[in-house]
């Protein structure tokens, strides 16, 4: 899976189980409700800002939620460095 699809499926994935939009999700992870829908419509981002989205969600997973499979998810030793 593409690093893109899979940051947008692990939004997605948040937000339902959170109740929250997709715009919402994306403020709370990187200050600024576009950057998800930026993503779909073919816009990139950092690999920075990628990390910093992908440790943000390991760390802030819902308890009753499955990570979406087929993406990796950082260890706790990973997201805390």
């Amino acid at each position: 899976m593409m690093l893109k699809t899979a940051l947008i499926e692990i939004s997605k994935r948040y937000a339902c189980a959170k109740s929250l939009s997709v715009s919402r999700v994306s403020t709370l992870v990187f200050g600024d409700g576009k950057v998800i829908a930026r993503l779909e419509a073919g816009a990139g981002i950092t690999t920075d800002r990628f990390e910093l989205g992908i440790r943000w969600f390991s760390l802030n997973w819902p308890e009753h939620t499955v990570w979406p499979e087929g993406i990796d998810r950082p260890s706790v030793d990973e997201v805390v460095q």
